[in-house]
């Protein structure tokens, strides 16, 4: 991979300086298709797998492809295990490396079997779920007029751009390395999620936005923009859909808080300044893909007759039964009308010691109450308090749910003592189980049935890693649940205002069930954000910690 690298970006280095248009279109786009090999996330196999799904049609062949994918699941963990028992000397260890191997053989057959009948039945099988890499002329063709791709590439001194609309194409190579790049997003990751301030249990002190208010380096947010995309703009600057698949530092940071404009110095941080910044998402509609060819996986997907005729359903699942208690000490405005509230976050860090403990969550059950009042009293299922259990989410059927939200506190791995994965949180049982210990793994997520058109994780930190050392975003939560069936979901990067997440997820679902203006689900957000950062209730909606924390990632544009 590193050699890969070295020698890639070596040559469009040169050729940036000296080839001619044509030569460079026709370099930039052999090596578009060459990085796309190199660059395959988690989430992007398990959005391909999910496509797979959804693209057979009929129940028995769908299981038939869940089968074999907790299969390969199955098989992959064991070649880890493998590999780390290979240097453990001792019995135990011999026994356990010899039982690995023998499973992994039986695991191996039964796949190889699996591939024989899906071969043979869904020949398309093995485009979805090992797609090739697209060529330009094959994202052109998935594109829509209004819609354009954007593609980054990072390596250690340079960040390569490619920028794809349906007439258009071009690349463009930026002097700013991986570390610079990682630098000035961990900056702005500090600006919007705070250092430490934003931690669930806590009453926090929130001042309305002021000069003296927490600061958003408007600056460094355009200098990325203008270093990576604003070469690129004649591509892309009239679609009203934007798509991007982000590698590398870029992969932490929702790209609407980009500025697209020369802000001038610092710039202001009024709450009127912030609103008249010129912010990406002003400009177009947003959606991250995990992956180049999940455009493709996602669009050439089709639902049988059955899902696609189905009456719009939703099922909702929050507002668990905690005990933490916050001491009304801060002064936000909790129902956005100016009164004195505490602020929540839904996420919970190394300050909490057990779930039972954390705060409660005041916004989760009318938010879950008014996203299902959009599809009526017959097409939604809302699961609150003392209902909002593990088991109930396990045990509920939602294989024919169009939208399912969890409405609640997100966690890292190592949130809690011993949290060794990503998890969502619900009430606790009185007797704690294996089945039921009120923490929602990645793992156990992934094993859900979903057919969903969207699934909202309104919780905190859902775009996080799985916590493996050295892991990419969308590779926890957000994986999960495209492993287990949604064609898009929206995800948080940092930990989300209680109040904020209410109004984002209702406003976006609103927007997008609207019977004389319908709009897709990344101008459904795009209009949600835009609406809150807005709202001149209170200044502290204009700052982009509170209107910017979800993206949507998959199919954003139907």
């Amino acid at each position: 991979m590193r050699n890969f690298v070295l020698v890639f970006t070596a040559v469009l280095a040169l050729i940036a300086s000296a080839a001619t248009s044509q030569t460079k279109a026709s370099i930039g786009e052999r090596v578009f298709m060459t990085v796309q090999q190199v660059t395959t996330s988690v989430a992007g196999r398990a959005l391909s797998q999910a496509s797979a799904r959804i693209a057979a049609g009929d129940w028995e062949l769908s299981a038939l492809i869940r089968n074999r994918q907790d299969k390969s699941e199955r098989l992959d963990k064991l070649r880890s295990n493998v590999a780390a028992l290979a240097n453990v000397a001792g019995i135990d260890a011999e026994e356990r490396l010899r039982t690995a191997e023998t499973e992994m053989a039986v695991l191996s057959a039964e796949i190889d079997a699996l591939d024989s009948r899906l071969i043979a039945e869904f020949p398309s099988f093995l485009q979805l779920t090992a797609p090739r890499p697209l060529r330009v002329s094959d994202v052109q063709a998935l594109l829509s007029p209004d819609e354009a791709l954007l593609f980054t590439f990072g390596e250690e001194t340079a960040t390569y751009t490619w920028a794809i609309s349906k007439t258009d194409f071009d690349w463009n190579r930026a002097d700013i390395g991986r570390e610079t790049l990682a630098s000035r997003v961990k900056q702005l990751r500090v600006d919007l999620s705070g250092s430490g301030d934003l931690r669930a249990g806590k009453s926090l002190k929130t001042k309305r936005l002021s000069q003296d208010a927490r600061p958003f380096s408007q600056a460094l947010a355009y200098r990325i923009y203008a270093d990576v995309f604003e070469p690129l703009e004649p591509v892309f600057r009239d679609a009203d859909h934007l798509m991007m698949v982000f590698n590398g530092p870029l992969t932490s940071l929702p790209p609407a808080v980009l500025i697209t404009q020369d802000p001038g110095g610092s710039g202001t941080a009024t709450a009127e300044g912030l609103r008249a910044v010129e912010w990406l998402i002003k400009r177009h509609a947003l959606t991250t893909l995990p992956s180049v060819s999940s455009l493709k996986s996602l669009r050439q997907s089709k639902r049988t007759e059955t899902t696609a005729t189905r009456a719009a359903s939703f099922v909702g699942f929050g507002d668990p039964v905690l005990g933490y208690r916050l001491e009304m000490a801060s002064t936000a405005a909790a129902d956005g009308d100016g009164t004195e509230a505490a602020v929540t976050t839904r996420g919970a860090y190394d300050a909490v010691v057990e779930v039972a403990q954390l705060a409660p969550l005041p916004n989760t059950s009318k938010e879950l109450r008014n996203l299902a009042k959009i599809f009526g009293r017959d097409n939604s299922q809302v699961y609150l308090a003392a209902d909002a259990t593990e088991n109930t989410v396990k045990s509920t059927d939602m294989s024919t749910a169009s939208i399912v939200a969890f409405a609640t506190h997100g966690l890292l791995a190592e949130g809690l003592p011993g949290l060794s994965e990503p998890a969502l949180v619900f009430t606790p049982p009185s007797t704690p189980s294996a089945d039921d210990d009120a923490l929602l793994m990645a793992s156990e997520a992934a094993a859900l049935n979903l057919s969903a058109d969207l699934v909202i994780l309104s919780a905190c930190d859902t775009a996080g890693s799985d916590g493996t050392p050295g892991a990419e975003g969308l590779s926890g939560l957000a994986r999960a649940f495209i492993y287990a069936g949604a064609r898009s979901i929206l995800v948080s990067h940092w930990p989300v205002d209680d109040y904020a997440a209410s109004t984002l997820t209702t406003e976006m679902l609103r927007g997008m069930y609207n019977q004389e203006t319908p709009r897709h689900r990344a101008q459904a957000l795009q209009h949600s954000m835009l609406t809150l950062m807005s709202d001149r209730s209170n200044d502290r909606f204009a700052h982009p910690s509170i209107w910017a924390p979800f993206v949507i990632v998959g199919e954003g544009g139907e």
